[in-house]
């Protein structure tokens, strides 16, 4: 009895060493297409609807812009409506430019980004390094995707990534206030010949400037 006993306890040890490891096999292969999709661009030039909503999902603001990436670290975001501005990094300072109070803050990127948006799209590193990738079904036509930040990030809780096909289309960010911001991408063209100006900055005449990397 004893020994039939340990017979099923090991073939049940077994069937559950199995299935985790299909599970294991099956969430990898769900990752897959966000995996290539990473792999396999240096750069990105979009037009974006970036949508801010509240804990209650009530819209609370909506911008419209342009994004230009180029991979390793480099970026510009350019916002048109309802205000310009412009985010512009060329791997080691970021500049913040709002053209309505005539000011730039200049900030050291690399403690600066932290796991946002403009940092998951511009890093050479693994995603696997950043993030756990889960597959997250299917919601409007779309494949999602979530991404949890493996280091602890005070401002952002959580990222979702959304793919048609093969396509990236939109990009979700859950800050640790519950706050929801959604970036919805037309217009993709992956690995576009960008013109290295796009990541350079010189502050306007007569604006002020705040730099807070002269200290570093």
């Amino acid at each position: 009895m004893f020994e039939q006993g340990l017979f099923w306890l090991r073939q049940w040890c077994l069937a559950a060493v199995l299935a985790v490891v299909s599970c294991a096999v099956i969430a990898a292969d769900a990752a897959e297409p966000v995996a290539r999709f990473f792999s396999s661009f240096n750069g990105l030039k979009a037009d974006i609807v970036q949508s801010v909503y509240d804990q209650r999902h009530q819209l609370q603001q909506e911008l419209h812009g342009s994004v230009a990436i180029q991979r390793p670290g480099k970026f510009r975001w350019s916002y048109q409506t309802p205000y310009v501005q412009q985010i512009v990094a060329d791997g080691r300072k970021l500049w913040f430019y709002d053209v309505d109070l005539e000011q730039v803050t200049v900030k050291p990127q690399d403690q600066t980004l932290g796991s946002t948006p403009a940092s998951l799209l511009s890093s050479s590193s693994a995603l696997s390094e950043q993030f756990t990738v889960e597959a997250n079904g299917q919601r409007e036509g779309l494949t999602w995707f979530k991404l949890t930040p493996k280091k602890q990030d005070a401002n952002v809780e959580r990222i979702a990534l959304a793919f048609k096909g093969e396509t990236f289309k939109r990009l979700e960010v859950i800050d640790s206030f519950g706050q929801l911001t959604v970036f919805s991408f037309e217009n993709l063209q992956l690995n576009p010949k960008l013109d290295p100006q796009l990541f350079k900055f010189t502050a306007p005449k007569g604006v002020d400037v705040i730099d807070e990397t002269a200290t570093q």
